[in-house]
């Protein structure tokens, strides 16, 4: 689908943009903050005006996405069975005016083409218990990551809201980072903390196969000294992954949930930060569309980078 690239606007171009997508989010606010199951408990579909169910009503999802969206399948031709009303179509045509571009820059990589299961451009470590479509995630926003850590001299990353662990493990051990991972759901960093211990006993066996991998610990909790999910102890060998890992120290303690602790975290569900003073952001469009819809991230750097936020879109050969 097309869409607007920021970076071609000019400064007062992008402050209309800005104008233009705040009314039109708070003019919809009601149907973008709701949740899926709001849908059935709070009636949503009778808050819609009756023009909109009269249109609506009866759709299958695919063709519900192909009208609203306006992207047909291969040979496949948008029917509608009757005339919309101008208030949805006047939406439609807005959203497809102001979306960002979800087109990459560079050409979406095979990696997924030998093994659909089995991302190419990752070794079978940072593969084990993670979906391709996660697994291309985590490939190409760690080497954002990397990149960004290479033009800035940035040498600690923070990884907000780590889950499993699984970007946090690889930006580790497998890109060499200095990683330091938050979560607030304590049985998501019992699950981190878990891989993080099969993933340091895969990398052992693997420096010294003559030693039996020992069981996990009676309480079945991760590697004992592994505080946080992602920042996993031990030290690879020379030349191995992570080699080049520095070891965190004591663990911080942030406002909100983090690693240790099962509390709230530091930012409500819905809240979302739009404006960076001080920095300089753009949004990039850095995972493929077809194996990752939500593809667009947000980078701020204090530091101006000009021509090089080009250069974070790319694939590496």
């Amino acid at each position: 689908m097309p869409g607007v690239s920021a970076r071609g606007l000019s400064l007062e171009e992008r402050r209309q943009l800005a104008v233009n997508l705040t009314r039109v989010l708070a003019l919809y606010r009601s149907i973008l903050d709701a949740y899926i199951i709001e849908f059935f408990t709070d009636n949503l579909w009778g808050t819609l005006p009756c023009s909109w169910q009269e249109a609506l009503d009866g759709l299958e999802p695919p063709e519900l996405a192909t009208q609203l969206l306006g992207m047909p399948g291969e040979g496949e031709v948008v029917r509608y069975r009757s005339v919309w009303p101008l208030t949805l179509l006047a939406l439609k045509s807005t959203a497809c005016a102001l979306t960002f571009t979800r087109t990459p820059s560079f050409q979406t990589p095979s990696e997924f083409l030998e093994n659909p299961s089995q991302s190419s451009r990752l070794t079978a470590p940072f593969r084990k218990h993670v979906r391709p479509k996660k697994q291309h995630e985590i490939r190409r926003l760690g080497e954002l990551v990397k990149k960004l850590s290479n033009l800035t001299g940035c040498t600690q990353v923070v990884d907000v809201g780590s889950g499993q662990g699984h970007l946090s493990r690889f930006m580790s051990l497998g890109l060499g980072l200095m990683v330091k991972s938050i979560e607030g759901n304590q049985r998501l960093v019992e699950r981190a903390q878990h891989l993080d211990w099969e993933l340091l006993q895969a990398l052992e066996k693997k420096r010294n196969p003559q030693i039996r991998a020992a069981g996990p610990t009676a309480s079945g909790a991760g590697p004992p000294a592994a505080t946080e999910p992602g920042c996993p102890a031990g030290s690879p060998g020379p030349g191995e992954p992570g080699s080049g890992l520095l070891q965190p120290g004591p663990p911080a303690r942030p406002t909100g949930g983090d690693a240790d602790s099962a509390g709230p975290a530091a930012l409500p569900p819905r809240a979302s930060p739009t404006f960076l003073p001080g920095f300089h952001a753009e949004l990039l469009p850095i995972f493929s569309p077809e194996l990752s819809p939500r593809n667009l991230v947000l980078v701020a750097t204090k530091m101006p980078l000009g021509p090089a936020l080009r250069a974070l879109e790319t694939e590496e050969s």
